[in-house]
């Protein structure tokens, strides 16, 4: 009963974001909060590499986990990160190719489950942005990010807490009145407790683990730090 209800789940996950494909690289399209999102993004990346003594993304070898139509891939390939990208989704895959190969980047994508990606390198720095939260097992996902790092590599995400704020703004306002992604994209249940997040990285030897809360203001546009994780969060780690 438990398998069906996983399949169930993740095949209307495929049928909503197949419907999503043509619109990944529509500034004003239903992924407009994450094309503005990421500034604060690489920001963060940035400031987390710079604490860890890696000053610069020149050169290091990147895996972006669920990387949809290559929002986050290419902006890292432009500072001259070597990156691969992978998603479960056929039509998202097929649109990161696509507009790669229109600027010029070279970027390689590869239509996987984590848990089936196998690469002769590890990376330095694995990337999961606003991809746990649609996940049915988070510690599958991590223990697969771990298999794939280097020693001391660095595990950047983010992702939405489980509560009551993030039910009213992260869910019902943003998806029924402002309107700011298409309803049904977040399942309240699925979303991330950053202490639960935090038990599972500890489990697969992680350590220098961070969070970091994250605000939306739609009437600017721009996404900023805020003490707070109770709605939207980055978290970073490094792996022993």
């Amino acid at each position: 009963m438990k398998s069906k209800k996983i399949t169930s789940r993740q095949n209307h996950n495929d049928e909503f974001f197949n419907q999503l494909s043509e619109d990944w690289w529509s500034n004003d399209g239903p992924f407009e909060a994450l094309h503005t999102f990421n500034f604060i993004r690489i920001e963060y990346i940035k400031k987390f590499l710079k604490k860890n003594s890696l000053n610069s993304i020149d050169k290091i070898k990147i895996l972006d986990v669920g990387c949809g139509g290559g929002i986050l891939c290419e902006p890292l390939a432009r500072l001259g990160a070597k990156i691969i990208g992978i998603d479960v989704n056929e039509k998202a895959i097929k649109s990161a190719k696509n507009h790669s190969f229109q600027s010029n980047l070279k970027i390689k994508y590869h239509c996987t489950d984590i848990s089936k990606f196998n690469c002769k390198e590890k990376f330095d720095l694995i990337t999961c942005m606003e991809v746990l939260e649609h996940v049915n097992d988070v510690e599958l996902v991590v223990k697969n990010i771990k298999r794939l790092l280097k020693k001391n590599g660095i595990f950047i995400g983010s992702t939405i807490n489980r509560t009551f704020q993030s039910l009213i703004l992260a869910i019902f306002v943003a998806e029924k009145i402002l309107k700011l992604v298409p309803q049904k994209t977040h399942s309240w249940e699925k979303l991330v407790k950053p202490n639960f997040l935090k038990k599972i990285l500890l489990s697969q030897n992680f350590y220098s683990i961070n969070f970091q809360g994250v605000s939306y203001n739609p009437l600017t546009k721009n996404w900023k730090y805020k003490e707070s994780c109770n709605i939207n969060y980055f978290f970073s780690a490094r792996a022993k």
